[in-house]
């Protein structure tokens, strides 16, 4: 029987009209399309439209998401899902945070009603990502909104302790390490906050900034491959806020895909018994 790390890279590496994935790669295409359309669909709309329009859209995108799993496994599933993100730049990060507490909402009910295992468990990994990403949102604007005489430090902590972000991040991180193993949940966490629409980022402008992409990787005690992701990743980001040129940013946004890939393909290996591979 294949390993989830197997399965994932096939379809990884699998071309658009490979017959034999031929059911997956649909499905992708598909979850990644209902993303970027509703990220269309919800410009705009005051609370009131959010309500309306958000169930339906997240039943869509968290049902598709079941999809996937059923047939590769919960775990690879996520990885794809993952790689597919990184690779449109459409993600549930993308959303702002309004939208995604209508779909925090949405994804507490569909955890009560959905009766099969893969379903179950799905919706919860989807919840508690909801919870990390609110989390680093808050984290990232509170924690590095330094020399901005409207949010004092002392304020800045005081919102921080408030908010409760070190036990409420500390419990999602618990949560998914449990579900999927913990080397899946550090490569989705990371891969979470980097696809954040509205999160703060590097200044090149700042020569401070230039000093913190370095150290900040390694202060987070990582393996080589994790830490060589977030150098990539705070890299990138410094380019577009440089402004690079569009082929630079590609050709970048290639290699990250590349390490990011590798990541996945290596926590698949450490996954808990059962949610690693499906039918394909």
């Amino acid at each position: 029987m294949s390993t989830a790390r197997d399965v994932f890279l096939a379809h990884v590496a699998a071309s658009a009209d490979d017959e034999r994935y031929a059911v997956v790669t649909e499905a992708r295409g598909s979850l990644t399309k209902a993303k970027l359309e509703a990220l269309d669909q919800v410009e705009g709309l005051d609370e009131g439209g959010l309500r309306l329009v958000m169930p339906g859209l997240y039943q869509q995108i968290v049902g598709t998401t079941i999809q996937i799993a059923a047939r590769v496994g919960v775990a690879v599933g996520l990885a794809l899902e993952a790689v597919d993100e990184l690779r449109s730049e459409a993600a549930i990060g993308s959303f702002s945070r309004p939208v995604r507490d209508q779909m925090t909402e949405t994804g507490v009910a569909m955890k009560r009603r959905h009766s099969s295992r893969i379903a179950k468990l799905v919706a919860e990994v989807e919840a508690q990502r909801l919870a990390w990403r609110h989390n680093h949102e808050f984290m990232s604007w509170l924690g590095f909104r330094r020399d901005d005489e409207r949010y004092p430090a002392a304020d800045r902590r005081a919102r921080l302790e408030a908010f409760k972000i070190v036990d409420r991040l500390l419990r999602s991180r618990e949560a998914i390490s449990a579900l999927l193993g913990h080397p899946l949940a550090v490569a989705l966490e990371a891969h979470d906050r980097f696809m954040l629409g509205n999160r703060w980022r590097l200044d090149p402008r700042v020569p401070e900034h230039a000093v913190e992409s370095f150290i900040w990787p390694l202060l987070g005690f990582q393996t080589a491959e994790v830490t060589q992701i977030e150098l990539a990743r705070y890299h990138y980001d410094a380019l577009v806020a440089a402004g690079a040129d569009d082929a630079t940013r590609v050709q970048k946004r290639g290699e990250l895909l590349t390490l990011f890939a590798k990541q996945l393909a290596n926590a698949l290996e450490h996954v808990p018994e059962g949610i690693g591979t499906g039918v394909v």
